[in-house]
């Protein structure tokens, strides 16, 4: 598979804009009580003057969905798995997005399941996986699926990263 540049017109991109919003949607109602928001848009209200490339090299390192709890900022990235088998990871966020209060959100086009998995465990796992080309790594499903780390849905994932806190 060779490298190819972000097409937010593409089918892939929609889709996983649309998922990235399904899961913002899903912490809001669950958790009324935090303001959870597009880390573009954090990143963007704390500096104006941000371009979109400025902003989408911070959403690399920052995820798509960022939130305060006890004094400390969360991130969460989306990522949307449109094939059967396998998901394409970006290299530059696999690397880039890493930290204790870091997680993956996965999604799948065909099931409804959402696997949250921790930033840290994720990265040294899919550092085992040989990379496809220069910019990423194709991820089984069943492996995401089935990380011992991972947890499924919101309720769980709160429940992991937060003992249940609110």
């Amino acid at each position: 598979m060779s490298f190819t540049p972000f097409n937010p017109n593409s089918a892939r991109a929609k889709a996983g804009l649309k998922f990235q919003d399904e899961v913002l949607k899903k912490l809001q109602s669950s958790f009324p009580e935090i303001q959870f928001e597009m880390t573009w848009d954090f990143f963007k209200n704390q500096n104006p003057d941000l371009t979109n490339r400025e902003l989408a090299i911070i959403e690399k390192q920052e995820g798509d969905i960022t939130y305060v709890l006890s004094d400390q900022r969360h991130f969460i990235e989306c990522c949307f798995a449109m094939g059967k088998n396998v998901s394409r990871l970006c290299e530059m966020k696999r690397r880039s997005f890493v930290g204790h209060n870091k997680w993956y959100c996965y999604g799948f086009a065909h099931s409804k399941d959402i696997i949250f998995i921790p930033s840290l465990v994720w990265k040294n796992y899919t550092g085992h996986i040989e990379k496809a080309d220069r910019s990423c790594r194709m991820v089984p499903l069943k492996n995401i699926k089935s990380i011992n780390a991972g947890c499924i849905g919101i309720t769980d994932y709160w429940q992991k990263a937060h003992g249940g806190a609110k």
